[in-house]
């Protein structure tokens, strides 16, 4: 074999691997299965379910509305009762501090012979909360089987006697029981509904007919029946959604306002602490300057320091009973004059400390 020979034949085996190689990388992409991520198969996957079964759908979403509702309904309650513990804390408080010791600089206070103070104190205020929100009711969702099949079969009965009914009509038989309880007269009647679709002198024909047209007209109310159910379903689920929504944010309101009303109770009653511990040390100085100095003409027979201490007396219970007489909710709504009062006795009762460290 010439050099010249050789190098074809060398050249066709490497054109003939190179295509042979070919061949099999195109096989390998032919034969490789295309890949399908598994997020796509994870969203085709409930479609296909949710589809299939549409009432699971439907009571799902009507067990996580009420999960909803339930949980947010127990952390209303809670916050309620924190809320309700503070209330009594608040007005058990306060009535102490009447009884004892403003009801003391009153008496101290009258016995000096002052006037203009605030006029009396009224009865210790209730705060008064609204009635517990309800919890939500979500009632449950029916496939419909029992009431489709009760009017189904009220249907399917109704339809035969309306055929036997007439059949007795074209058979000029009287509709009552004794015709009925004759074979005779019924298959009279079948053999007359027979009629209707061209079959003579057949009376089971009849007889399935009636069968087969009530059972049809069953059917038909049947499935209405549960089409309208699963309409209904749809619709409750729906309008559901929203209704746990606002009833949420309702709640959600509720506790906000809750809280609020919690917090400024809670500085209600440390600021009326600060006034009954300084208003007791005023009521010291008062018996002090009563045992002391013996002021026959009252105020005016005191010293000058005292005199002050008095004035100091008066001003302290003054806005004491202020604070005590404001109206400090309605509802979950704290009142506006609350608010302005309290900052004004906590800016005094801090001022007189204040001073009592100068």
């Amino acid at each position: 074999m010439s050099s010249e020979e050789k190098r074809v034949e060398e050249g066709l085996d490497s054109a003939t691997k190179e295509i042979n190689s070919n061949e099999l990388e195109s096989v390998e992409i032919i034969n490789k299965e295309p890949e399908i991520e598994e997020d796509e198969k994870s969203q085709a996957l409930p479609k296909v379910k949710e589809s299939s079964n549409l009432h699971s759908s439907l009571v799902d979403k009507l067990t996580q509305a009420k999960i909803a509702a339930g949980m947010k309904h127990e952390e209303y309650l809670q916050v309620h009762k924190e809320l309700e513990e503070t209330t009594v804390n608040f007005m058990r408080l306060e009535n102490n501090i009447v009884k004892t010791t403003v009801d003391t600089s009153l008496t101290l206070l009258e016995e000096l012979g002052v006037q203009n103070l605030e006029n009396g104190l009224k009865e210790a205020k209730e705060i008064v909360q609204e009635n517990k929100a309800e919890l939500l009711q979500i009632k449950s969702i029916s496939k419909g089987n029992i009431k489709a099949f009760f009017f189904g079969a009220i249907g399917a009965v109704a339809t035969a006697i309306g055929l036997t009914a007439f059949g007795a009509k074209l058979a000029a038989l009287p509709l009552n029981s004794a015709t009925l309880l004759q074979s005779s007269n019924l298959e009279t009647i079948a053999t007359k509904v027979a009629d209707l679709i061209k079959i003579k002198d057949t009376p089971i024909a009849g007889y399935l007919l009636v069968g087969a047209v009530s059972f049809l007209v069953g059917l038909l109310i049947y499935n209405l029946v549960k089409f309208l159910q699963k309409k209904k379903n749809i619709r409750y689920v729906n309008n559901l959604e929203s209704d746990v929504q606002t009833y949420e944010e309702q709640l959600n309101e509720k506790v906000e306002k809750s809280h609020e009303l919690n917090e400024h109770l809670d500085h209600i009653k440390l600021v009326m602490q600060k006034y009954d511990i300084i208003l007791q040390e005023q009521n010291a100085k008062l018996r002090r300057m009563q045992f002391i100095e013996q002021p026959v003409e009252g105020v005016n027979s005191l010293q000058r320091a005292s005199q002050i201490e008095v004035e100091k007396t008066v001003l302290i219970l003054d806005e004491l009973l202020k604070l005590m007489n404001t109206e400090v909710n309605d509802n979950l709504d704290i009142t506006q004059e609350s608010k302005e009062q309290l900052h004004s006795a906590n800016s005094i009762i801090n001022e007189v400390i204040k001073k009592l460290y100068i």
